[in-house]
């Protein structure tokens, strides 16, 4: 229920404050894990998606959730949700995240 309420927290602050955010950089490991406040790093991640700059795939990547669970999520809280990628390069890094949470074929 926590990570609920850091998404609509996150949500709300990024219509409220409309932070400016290169979409074109994305937002690294490095940045969120810089962040140690728990709701910073749920703002960050969230005004990065909302604005367009990294797919819902590297959403959930970064804060530790499956993707299918993310989604999920948004729906029942009326986050938007962007469902499909916006260019090559983001669909490249979907498969990319995808490929790292199945396990290798044997």
């Amino acid at each position: 229920m926590q990570v609920d309420f850091h998404i609509l927290r996150a949500v709300m602050r990024y219509y409220a404050y409309r932070p400016k955010i290169d979409v074109a950089s994305g937002l690294s490991d490095a940045t969120v894990a810089s962040l140690a406040d728990p709701q910073n790093r749920y703002d960050q991640i969230l005004a990065h998606y909302l604005a367009g700059a990294i797919s819902l795939a590297r959403t959930a990547e970064l804060i530790g959730l499956p993707w299918l669970e993310l989604r999920t999520r948004f729906l029942r809280l009326d986050v938007p949700l962007r469902t499909a990628p916006a260019d090559l390069g983001e669909a490249q890094a979907d498969v990319e995240v995808a490929a790292a949470w199945t396990p290798p074929a044997q």
